[in-house]
């Protein structure tokens, strides 16, 4: 079985709970539906606009970066494993299967059975869409976004958690080929491209992946020079706020964004936080519960949306979700049930799974 003696990468994990939270303030937009809403949805009075306004707009973005720290810390802990035969194909399966399926199943379920309760007591939403037998069971499979699909189903941010399964397939494949691992991540990377125009999700994701895993090669051939931490962690910092700057100063949007976002700041930001690990390995400990309820997070914050649409519109109550304290409320208990739902379902449905294998 998979044995962990890695240093915890803290500050990565944060960020991937920060992460989470840009989509959970991404799709309160969700709110803004007629049926429970006071108002009519205007980007500019959503609560805390003037500080937020980044995640409003792109906070979609910040699924990229999950790709992106994903495939870094896939590279960091089992890149050399998996090729030196220390972890075989079971043990790795088993090893992700208990960190992301228990909770996929249960929130898919959950979303199955609201749909239902809504077809009850005649409470229509667009957010439900294919909620049928042929989409139930790519979910299952978690092979959701695989292009098998004819839209969004069920539990909608879980299309990510099908491309990462995906995205384990291709790496464990290519980590165990007997070709140098720099050049295979390059093709792969480049053969992205060429998917992105026939399924944009699979391109995004096998792109974002294996530019993480290019960031983790690229810090493996800089600590062969020896360069000192310091310089290190000044250069990646300074990269990042440069195309920050560029970003804001000349409002660049589509496109451009993009690729400076995921080829530049993502990669400068994961090797600034990375060097700076090393200077404390204890950095961000005290506040990485962020990043270990992250995946709740991601995975239980539309059930909650779908939850309190029902609760509004049956009885028949419209609020004003441009009030702050509804959002500060959202937040909280988004992040109350992640809480509990990592302690108390995740964290002993894992240490099950992978129990059961070892005995």
């Amino acid at each position: 079985m998979i044995k962990k003696k890695n240093e915890r990468l803290y500050l990565l994990d944060i960020c991937r709970g920060i992460a989470a939270y840009c989509i959970v303030i991404f799709h309160y937009r969700i709110f803004y539906n007629e049926n429970i809403n006071t108002l009519s949805f205007e980007r500019i009075n959503q609560p805390f606009y003037n500080i937020l306004s980044p995640v409003y707009e792109t906070g979609w973005i910040a699924v990229q970066f999950f790709f992106t720290i994903s495939g870094f810390i896939f590279y960091h802990l089992y890149l050399h494993k998996i090729k030196n035969n220390k972890v075989s194909w079971k043990d790795f399966f088993v090893f992700r299967f208990s960190r992301i399926y228990p909770l996929h199943f249960i929130t898919l379920n959950f979303i199955l059975i609201l749909y239902l309760i809504f077809i009850l007591i005649n409470i229509t939403t667009s957010q439900f869409s294919a909620i049928n037998i042929k989409h139930y069971i790519l979910n299952i499979l978690l092979i959701s976004s695989w292009g098998f699909e004819n839209s969004w189903s069920f539990n909608t941010p879980s299309w990510s958690i099908s491309i990462e399964v995906m995205l384990y397939i291709l790496f464990f494949f290519i980590s165990k080929i007997k070709v140098q691992i720099f050049y295979s991540t390059i093709f792969t990377i480049l053969f992205s491209i060429f998917i992105f125009y026939f399924n944009k999700l699979i391109g995004y994701g096998i792109f974002c992946f294996f530019i993480g895993g290019l960031t983790y090669l690229t810090i493996e051939k800089i600590n062969n020079y020896k360069l000192k931490k310091i310089n290190l962690i000044i250069l990646s910092f300074t990269i990042s706020l440069i195309v920050m700057f560029f970003i804001k100063k000349y409002e660049i949007t589509g496109i451009y964004f993009k690729i400076l976002m995921l080829t530049v700041f993502f990669p400068s930001l994961i090797i600034f936080l990375f060097f700076f690990q090393k200077l404390n390995k204890k950095i961000g400990k005290k506040i990485c519960i962020i990043g270990d309820i992250s995946y709740s997070i991601y995975l239980t914050h539309f059930v909650i949306q779908m939850i309190t649409f029902g609760i509004l519109q049956y009885n028949n109550i419209k609020l004003d979700f441009n009030d702050k304290i509804y959002f500060l409320f959202y937040i909280a208990i988004v992040t109350t049930i992640s809480f509990f739902s990592y302690y108390f379902f995740e964290k002993p449905m894992r240490n099950f799974f992978r129990k059961k294998v070892q005995n």
